[in-house]
């Protein structure tokens, strides 16, 4: 019998409690890999809170916000990711690439894009717009340098997987690279319905502005009647500012789980769960919800229309999603119309399940 391979999957940090972070433990967990990541701050998701028995490995710290941390992940792990070499297959995710460069010849290397790096390539505007007038020039030269030394990682992999085919068709506009579809699952078995039903709606997307949460809370702002249930992480960059948009608001409520676990209870227990996101790849939000038999308010493009039946798990919005779309289809996916859609919803997350995942993982991968 031939040794077991040793696999280790790279991430780039575990700072929030997102899609990716818990993708990345399901993952690894299938695998029986190590994980490594920059750090895992207290405040993110604890792989061990999912199940994972493996070995999770720190090769930098917490420290650095903005586009300093991203220099520094970058300097860490180009210098300090040498212990891959004792690997026969490493997994790099999101801005771990680099550390490619410390991988043995012959082991095997692997590329799951959660994304493209948006900052250089489809969203690279909206990033330069948020940059300081007098550090556009040094952030120019940064982002041109990055950008080169991506293009020269990606042609080193050996297999290129990305989450969606929204993300299928960017990897080959904006890079001319071949991919092939790895849908994220969803755990069925955690994320599960309850005869319990509260009168709020939710969002449990990161605090980020991609994520259009503060559109939500606009939107909640005019409608006092209707309740808004938001769930973020301490680590969530644009926590205070939303926050602030919703203060004297009593219909706006904001929560952040100090366990995990405690997650699937409060998307089962809501109405509908609000995922306007700009242009997601994916989505694991989508997912979740369904899983728990929550419908969702989400938009016609990117991932998200991959996962979403309009009409039958929920409602997809214009990709503009404005306000006033919004408010409408919380209008329309009240409860009655809510519950009518619980065992498409339950019956769609089947299809996107763990145990089909780990399935489909093992015999590609071990």
């Amino acid at each position: 019998m031939p040794p077991q391979k040793k696999i280790c999957l790279i991430h780039d940090m575990f700072l929030y409690r997102g899609g990716a972070e818990r993708f990345n433990i399901m993952f690894a967990r299938a695998l029986g890999a190590d994980l490594a990541a920059l750090f895992f701050s207290a405040d993110g998701l604890e792989p061990t809170s999912l199940e994972f028995t493996g070995k999770s490995i720190a090769f930098g710290e917490n420290k650095y916000t903005g586009g300093f941390r991203q220099i520094y992940l970058k300097y860490r792990v180009l210098f300090h990711t040498k212990f891959l070499q004792s690997y026969d297959t490493v997994i790099f995710s999101n801005d771990s690439l680099s550390a490619i460069r410390n991988v043995r010849k012959d082991a095997k290397k692997i590329y799951y894009a959660h994304s493209i790096p948006r900052y250089l390539f489809d969203q690279r505007e909206f990033y330069y717009r948020k940059v300081p007038f007098l550090l556009r020039p040094v952030y120019i030269l940064i982002r041109a340098i990055f950008e080169q030394m991506y293009r020269k990682e990606l042609s080193m992999v050996d297999e290129i997987y990305v989450n969606s085919t929204n993300l299928q068709v960017a990897m080959k506009q904006y890079l001319d690279q071949e991919s092939q579809i790895l849908h994220p699952p969803v755990d069925t078995d955690y994320f599960i319905p309850t005869k319990e039903k509260g009168d709020y709606y939710i969002s449990f997307s990161k605090l980020s502005s991609l994520k259009r949460v503060e559109r939500t809370v606009e939107a909640f702002r005019e409608m006092p009647e209707e309740k808004l249930l938001v769930i973020y992480g301490e680590n969530d960059p644009q926590k205070d500012e939303i926050i602030t948009l919703a203060k004297g608001y009593e219909n706006i409520t904001f929560l952040t789980l100090t366990n995990n676990n405690e997650l699937p209870r409060y998307i089962a227990g809501a109405i509908a769960t609000i995922f306007i996101a700009r242009n997601e790849d994916f989505g694991m939000v989508s997912l979740e919800s369904m899983s728990c038999g929550v419908p969702v308010i989400g938009v016609d493009e990117g991932g998200i229309r991959e996962t979403i039946i309009d009409g039958k798990t929920g409602i997809l919005l214009s990709p503009e999603a404005t306000k006033e779309e919004l408010i409408s289809a919380v209008h329309k996916l009240n409860l009655e119309t809510a519950l009518t859609m619980k065992t498409d919803c339950i019956e769609r997350a089947q299809e996107f399940s763990l145990n089909a995942f780990e399935k489909i993982v093992r015999e590609k991968f071990l």
